[in-house]
């Protein structure tokens, strides 16, 4: 289960001709508005340094993120919570609840294989990576199909919706896996969860290994391990104090 693993790495993987790299930055475990504040300043990041980033995440606290576009009086009524104890993520989607779930952040820079994908594509692409991640721990998965006609309106609860290329469990009735994206110019931020709650004893970090080893192969990109700079948490304040503030749950606001 998340926060008992060891903060391990994936071996440095060198593949003749790639360019950018991605950096593989090792777990955390902290509370909502820090998660967000840290996958925000990945984004950053990855304009600076002109890679990708993946980073597996755990949470000091259950918690419960909401969408960027949700409404947050719909959100309190619908989760019984007030603004105070859940959080409001910069990438859309609906209602998580976190705390066993395997929450993970990617950023794409401008420019790379992944940034240049059409985004169903990409989205489906991700999810196909981690259901043969699954598969390896024989947790048999499948994408939910697209429906011939999107729809339309905001998402409600992420888990009690699923959409179009969600990982789905063997039946299609479950849903495993969803993700949401923030495209800017600097780069394309992904935050993403499974929940995986009926295997309880099963190892996230094992999952990771295969997961991001399939998927930088997959966007022609080699992986590094990566150190948390003893200045994250200066660096990331200005975003912190964001994600804490109750403008920024309630009306999107930064101040």
């Amino acid at each position: 289960m998340l926060g008992t693993e060891n903060m391990w790495m994936i071996p440095h993987v060198t593949i003749p001709g790639f360019k950018m790299g991605l950096k593989h930055f090792s777990f955390r475990k902290e509370k909502g508005a820090e998660n967000m504040a840290t996958d925000m300043w990945l984004l950053e990041k990855t304009e600076q340094w002109n890679c990708m980033t993946f980073r597996r995440y755990g949470w000091a606290v259950p918690q419960i993120s909401f969408g960027y576009g949700q409404k947050a009086s719909w959100v309190e009524k619908e989760t019984g919570q007030n603004l105070s104890q859940i959080i409001r993520r910069p990438t859309g989607g609906g209602i998580v609840r976190h705390g066993n779930d395997l929450t993970y952040c990617m950023t794409l820079p401008r420019g790379s294989i992944g940034e240049q994908m059409a985004p169903i594509e990409f989205y489906g692409l991700l999810h196909k990576r981690w259901g043969e991640a699954l598969d390896e721990q024989n947790i048999s998965s499948a994408l939910m199909p697209c429906p011939e006609k999107s729809k339309a309106g905001i998402p409600g609860d992420c888990f009690k919706e699923p959409v179009g290329r969600d990982l789905m469990d063997q039946s299609g009735q479950k849903k495993l896996g969803g993700a949401a994206m923030k495209r800017t110019r600097k780069g394309v931020l992904i935050q993403g969860t499974l929940e995986l709650s009926d295997w309880p004893n099963i190892d996230h970090g094992i999952i990771e290994k295969k997961f991001i080893t399939l998927i930088a192969a997959d966007l022609e990109e080699s992986i590094s391990p990566a150190d948390w700079p003893d200045a994250l948490a200066e660096e990331r304040l200005s975003w912190l104090t964001i994600y804490e503030s109750i403008h920024w749950k309630k009306d999107r606001k930064s101040t």
